[in-house]
């Protein structure tokens, strides 16, 4: 077909014929026309009125005669839209012979093409014909006549010549308006036919006719976009791209011969232009070819993603342009490499377009978007910017080793001349309008003439890539870039600059999926820190690359990279700090028994269990675990013309910064000052000849090898001073490597506590029946047993301190005071003699009331506390007590039918059988026991349940119970007494006021249970009291919103129900999905605020039921 636009920045314009005898639409009454319908257009871009796109610039008027030659199918958009008649006949006489036979031939030929185009006569008013007016008088000119004959056509008169100017342009502004409608009108009518008939047929293409269709999809939104239906064209370019897609996809796999496709592959491809998404009507260049099939893929691609940015942009979706560029430039890449007929494209064609499209939709999105859509969605263009940017930066690559622009390749000029030869230059395209945009053709034609200037942009562009994946926060894409770059470096020579490059992206560095991307970049960063002798951080990083298994990862080999560690541990002559992470891997620390209080002469032992991941064993000369002091210490130095010798001994005292009591003794003189560790040479309100040091102390082993998996390594060692310490690191020496794990925790379970050498007193506090119960009387015996070399010197003060409310008997004749309070009760004993081996027993009885309540069973906080004032320092035994609860009290409501019932659950939570011997409620409201389940013996964990009907004549807001019942524990080969407890219960409501119930029916008679399909459900309230608590109840319907769809009478009011009356609420709703559904719940509630209905006081019947649906 003939390229029927005349500029190549010109989209496709409307047709309109014309037919006339007299030459009337000549040049110059076209170009009048022609104007006046661009300024139509101008005003109405914005797609506020009926009007054609501005890129139509203007109709195309064909003779009638022409297009009645013309035997070439017309696609949509070259239909005419309008059919007119031109003449200005003023003779009657010559309009009866001449004129009028010509209209009705001219009607009757239009008939015969068909379409639906309109017809319009255009009677023109010269100069004559208002002549001709004057002359007749009553027997009625041409006009009247002519629109006697031809009722129902539209004719217009359109002013030629008059004496007002000002009644010519009204004239002319008229009939521009009418052709303007007409024939937008027309258009409509054809794309709405197009559409639905495209619509019918797109599931029924075969491969072979598949390219017409395609045609057919490009020209309908092409006409689409003619009349500013922007939606409906973006719609038909975004499904004519995804259908070339995913046909060529099904061509690739099954390597189908289809004629249209080779023919498209057969159209030699000689030039390579990117889109222009600014300048979008470039493209129009491209739509003859494609229509006769003659247009290569590439030039496809380009013409639909002009138009689709054009469109986005017009719809104020500029951002989306990225995202539509980033598929595009995936599907031609894919489309090059799997079909076989685009493989004889020139090299490096398709990596050069990619390259300058990617830089074009950054720079027309910045250009053309509105500011305001563009941060709203500036975290997606983020991300999308980083992509293209990324895009262009590997396509880059791939020119580079293509032409031999990479380091230390060969430059192959010619294949340069041939990529060079398809780029055109923005200036050298005929009829480019000029931009502010940069020319990227002319860039990327720079950069391949020049192996420097190609570096130079390769680094630049490689630095926005990681910068862009940085603030997008895509650390993996910047790890994979930064790498690329670190190669780069690498080939140039540049090895400080890889080696920071690789530095700074490796920080970015995660365990999730990353091996291979992991193993090829510390290699790299390897293999550099060794090439500059960076001895440290060379070993840092072999320590990682040593603790990634082989997996599959061609290349790697963690037993080379653990040697190589061995070697310079061996050959190093200075020490090195390195984290074990991830090489070793830290599961757990356990002191032997678990103690957290030790003696200064106690050996402190430890188990360290941790997971070794290198590849093969590594010795470790020694392996330790340091303490340090909770709270820093001051020393306290006085000058050499201080005090004596033995008033500085006195002077040199530990005192806590904090004025806290972790450190609770004194350092013993003379402790040599290597055991401290300075952190700080003073401070503020100190002098200068102070130090501030912490306590530290090691548990260490020697000669300790690890094996790959877990490994156990015990540590021993002890304490050099009083206090509290907690643990700070754990430390390998290998050689030359330190591996340190900090292990600064505030957990109080890292924490010990070094204490003075104990008395050789043992002092224990026992129960006869084995457990401290509380609830009940103890019989219990406090012992003090004297050591083989001490004794207990006669009238020893020794003061006894039970920690918590209880009541303490002595049953022995021993001297004592006691003072009680609710918090604790102190004894003051005075102890007789006790001989070394000796032991002296005291019993006492011990009374803990019981809580009653819902407990774990034991009670941590009560202690006996021992000070044996005879010993220096005083000694001081702290004895926990597990303080055990003898029972879990429960009780709960239920309703049922018309009463409630109290329902109490009694759980033995101790650690002893229990036997229960009777159970009483008292209670102001009539309860009658309608359920007894009390076992002689209840077991540790059992339960026993005892359920009364609550039957009462008037309405209660809370009832009081008191349940009261005996109880002994029983003890193997003990004789134990009963005791009474008491246990207090409350109910909120006792008595049921409403009933309630529900029926589903669907809304039609005729309808079933469907999913989608509306069901009444009635819901009935019943009263079932005499006396009311209110007129008016207020409803609301709860239902999983996943499941059903409420109407509108989800929250309503109704009258409260009398006893024995039923008072309906009908509810619309709507299931979702099928199967046996909960029927939703009806809450109800009454006064204001509303104060809601309980379970006590509403007897639910639907509870529970479902309904089948579908």
């Amino acid at each position: 077909r003939p390229n029927t636009y005349t500029d190549v920045n010109m989209g496709p314009k409307p047709t309109i014929t014309y037919h006339d005898d007299r030459a009337l639409l000549n040049a110059a009454m076209q170009k009048r026309l022609q104007n006046r319908l661009k300024q139509l257009q101008s005003s109405s871009k914005d797609g506020s009125s009926n009007t054609f796109s501005a890129f139509c610039d203007g109709f195309k008027f064909v003779s009638f005669e022409s297009h009645q030659r013309s035997n070439s199918e017309q696609c949509i958009f070259e239909k005419p839209l309008l059919h007119t008649f031109w003449n200005a006949t003023s003779d009657v006489e010559e309009y009866r012979l001449r004129t009028k036979p010509q209209i009705v031939q001219w009607l009757s030929d239009i008939e015969k093409l068909g379409g639906c185009a309109e017809c319009l006569v255009v009677f023109c008013i010269t100069a004559e014909v208002r002549a001709a007016k004057k002359k007749v008088k009553g027997q009625g000119d041409v006009e009247e006549r002519l629109r006697n004959d031809f009722k129902g056509r539209v004719i217009v008169a359109f002013r030629l010549s008059s004496s007002n100017d000002n009644r010519l342009a009204d004239s002319l502004q008229s009939f521009t308006n009418i052709l303007n409608d007409m024939c937008f009108s027309c258009m409509e009518q054809l794309t709405e036919a197009e559409a639905k008939q495209l619509s019918n047929s797109k599931d029924e293409i075969p491969l072979p006719n598949f390219y017409s269709f395609l045609v057919r999809q490009i020209n309908l939104a092409v006409a689409f976009e003619m009349i500013l239906h922007n939606s409906d064209a973006l719609e038909y370019f975004n499904a004519a791209s995804c259908l070339l897609e995913v046909t060529l996809s099904r061509i690739a796999k099954t390597n189908e011969s289809v004629v249209w496709l080779d023919r498209i592959a057969s159209n030699p491809c000689t030039s390579w232009d990117y889109p222009s998404l600014i300048e979008t009507n470039y493209s129009w260049k491209y739509l003859p070819a494609i229509e006769d099939g003659s247009c290569p893929l590439l030039h496809i691609r380009t013409f639909l993603l002009s138009r689709q940015a054009r469109l986005l942009f017009a719809l104020d979706k500029g951002w989306n342009v990225s995202q539509t560029c980033i598929s595009t430039l995936h599907a031609m890449s894919r489309e090059r490499k799997e079909l076989k007929v685009l493989q004889a494209m020139p090299v490096g064609a398709v990596e050069s377009w990619a390259y300058m499209t990617c830089f074009e939709a950054i720079q027309a999105i910045m250009m053309q978007s509105n500011p305001d859509s563009l941060m709203s969605a500036a975290s997606s263009f983020l991300h999308v910017r980083a992509e293209l940017w990324d895009y262009a930066h590997e396509k880059l690559r791939t020119l580079g080793v293509l032409c031999g622009l990479m380091p230390k390749d060969n430059c192959k000029t010619e294949l340069i001349k041939t990529i060079q030869s398809g780029i055109t230059k923005r200036a050298e395209l005929a009829g480019f309008k000029e931009q502010s945009s940069e020319d990227h053709g002319q860039n990327l034609i720079s950069l391949l003439q020049n192996q420097q200037a190609f570096k130079t942009s390769y680094l630049t562009l490689g630095e926005m890539v990681i910068g862009a994946y940085k603030h997008a926060g895509r650390k993996r894409m910047a790890f994979k870039a930064g790498s690329m770059m670190a190669e780069f470096h690498k080939d140039l020579g540049l090895w400080v600059e890889a080696e920071q490059l690789l530095s700074d992206v490796c920080s970015y560095y995660s365990e999730d999926q990353w091996s291979h991307l992991f193993i090829k970049a510390y290699s790299l960063l390897a293999e550099c820190q060794n090439k500059l002798q960076m001895e440290d951080k060379y070993v840092s990083t072999m320590v990682l690359l040593a603790s990634v298994p082989a997996l599959n990862i061609i290349g790697h080999d963690p037993v080379i990279w653990m040697d190589k560690i061995m070697q310079i541990s061996k050959k190093s002559v200075y020490q090195k700090l390195l984290s074990w992470e991830p090489l070793m891997v830290l599961n757990k620390i356990v002191l032997q028994g678990n103690k957290t209080v030790y003696s200064i002469k106690d050996e402190i032992i430890a188990e360290v269990d941790l997971k070794y991941n290198g590849p093969k064993e590594m010795k470790v000369a020694i392996a330790s675990m340091t303490y340090s002091a909770v709270s820093s210490v001051l020393i306290k130095q006085t000058s050499p013309s201080g005090p004596t010798t033995a008033a500085k001994s006195e002077l040199e005292e530990l005192n806590l910064d904090n004025g806290a009591d972790t450190l609770s003794h004194s350092r013993p003189i003379g402790m040599s000052s290597k055991r401290y560790r300075s952190l700080d040479g003073g401070g503020s309100g100190r002098s200068s000849d102070s130090k501030q040091k912490v306590f530290e102390f090691y548990l260490t082993n020697r000669q300790v090898v690890l094996q790959p998996g877990h490994n156990k390594i015990i540590l021993s060692g002890k304490a050099n001073a009083l206090g509290q310490y907690t643990r700070s690191k754990i430390s390998l020496k290998s050689g030359s490597l330190d591996f340190i794990l900090p292990l600064l925790d505030d957990d109080n379970s890292t924490m010990i506590s070094i204490e003075p050498c104990k008395p050789g007193v043992a002092v224990s506090f026992d129960s006869d029946i084995g457990v401290f119960l509380a609830g009940y009387p103890l019989m219990c015996t406090l012992s003090f047993q004297a050591g083989s070399g001490t004794a207990i010197p006669s009238k020893s003060k020794a003061i006894v301190t039970f920690i918590g409310a209880c009541e303490v008997k002595l049953l022995a004749p021993v001297k004592h005071t006691a003072t009680n309070d609710e918090n604790q009760t102190e004894i003051l004993l005075e102890l007789p003699e006790v001989l070394p081996s000796a032991t002296l027993s005291i019993p006492l009885t011990v009374f803990v009331p019981a809580a009653c309540v819902i407990t774990n069973g034991i009670d941590p906080l009560n202690e006996v506390h021992v000070n044996c004032n005879w010993s220096q320092p005083v000694h001081v035994a702290k004895v926990p007590i597990t303080l055990e609860q003898p029972f879990c009290i429960q009780s709960s409501e239920h309703a049922g039918g018309e009463h409630t019932y109290l329902q109490l659950n009694i759980c033995n939570t101790c650690s002893i059988p229990m036997e229960l011997h009777s159970f009483d409620i008292d209670s102001k409201m009539a309860l009658v026991c309608v359920h007894s389940h009390l076992s002689t013996i209840i077991y540790p964990q059992n339960t026993v349940s005892n359920i009364w009907q609550c039957c009462a004549d008037e309405m209660s807001s809370l009832v009081q119970a008191c349940c009261s019942f005996n109880f002994r524990p029983i003890i193997e080969g003990k004789v134990t007494e009963p005791f009474a407890i008491k246990y207090q219960a409350s109910l909120s409501s006792m008595q049921i006021e409403y009933q309630l119930s529900v029926q589903a029916s669907p809304e039609n008679d005729s309808s079933s249970f469907a999913a989608n399909s509306t069901l009444l459900l009635k819901y009935d309230i019943k009263g079932v009291f005499s006396k009311k608590k209110t007129d008016t109840l207020q409803y609301k319907v709860v239902a999983d919103e996943a499941i059903w769809e409420i109407g509108d009478e989800e929250v309503g009011t109704t009258t409260a129900p009398n006893s024995e009356q039923t008072v309906p609420v009908t509810i619309k709703a709507v299931p979702k999905i099928s199967g046996f559904l909960s029927i939703p719940n009806l809450v109800l509630s009454y006064g204001s605020p509303p104060t809601e209905l309980t379970e006590a006081q509403v007897y639910n019947l639907s509870i529970g039921e479902v309904i089948k649906i579908g």
